[in-house]
């Protein structure tokens, strides 16, 4: 009876039961359509009253919790500067860090860093996307950066210096710079007032050994 107007939620990324409440007669009787549609195979089931026609993860993960952004890998790989496809999503939020489980996992990371993000076209939907000097920002310590490295040579050096001296983190400033300088971009001067004398694994992730690197205060251990 209802199922031509459900099929309208379509043009929607994800929508929620009050959302078909508002299509059928009643919140009940719209549990009980949902649940059937579910079992059909039909819609997807995000979380509690949360649903989607779509099984992207990519694509539903900005719409789930809001605000959010994709950035990381995810964004690099969105912007086509990597090679390597992580089967995981990544997203900032001003919301506090969680997991969710759909067609892979979706990760949300807290952060007060909400800025450097544009809104992209994806599968006929706008979503807001980390731009990529951003998106290698908000890489670092969340994955090893073998992943995301190669992105640096595409990277605008003077779009990320000015993120860099915005965020005003010194350990980010100082793996960055490394990796801007390795691949041959002279940004030490510009950066040198964000350095400190502590001294930092150039990977967090990566085995805590490594020669020292004076310059960047830096134990290269990749």
């Amino acid at each position: 009876m209802y199922e031509n107007e459900l099929l309208k939620l379509r043009k929607m990324p994800v929508f929620s039961l009050s959302d078909v409440s508002q299509i059928v007669s009643g919140k009940e009787y719209a549990k009980k359509l949902l649940l059937r549609e579910v079992r059909k195979g039909r819609i997807n089931r995000i979380k509690r009253d949360l649903y989607t026609y779509h099984n992207d993860s990519l694509l539903v993960s900005t719409y789930i919790i809001k605000p959010s952004y994709i950035t990381g890998v995810s964004a690099l790989s969105y912007h086509g500067l990597i090679t390597q496809i992580t089967k995981e999503i990544f997203c900032n939020t001003l919301k506090k860090s969680t997991k969710i489980e759909f067609y892979g996992r979706i990760n949300y990371n807290n952060t007060k860093n909400f800025y450097g993000i544009k809104n992209y076209e994806y599968e006929g939907f706008i979503i807001p996307i980390a731009i990529p000097e951003k998106a290698l920002i908000d890489s670092i310590r969340i994955v090893p950066l073998s992943l995301c490295e190669e992105a640096i040579k595409e990277l605008n050096k003077e779009a990320i210096i000015g993120l860099l001296k915005k965020e005003g983190k010194s350990s980010t400033t100082k793996r960055i710079g490394y990796l801007l300088e390795k691949h041959g971009n002279k940004v030490f001067k510009e950066l040198r007032g964000l350095i400190n004398n502590k001294y930092i694994y150039l990977d967090p992730l990566a085995k805590k050994k490594g020669k020292k690197n004076k310059k960047w205060r830096m134990i290269i251990n990749t």
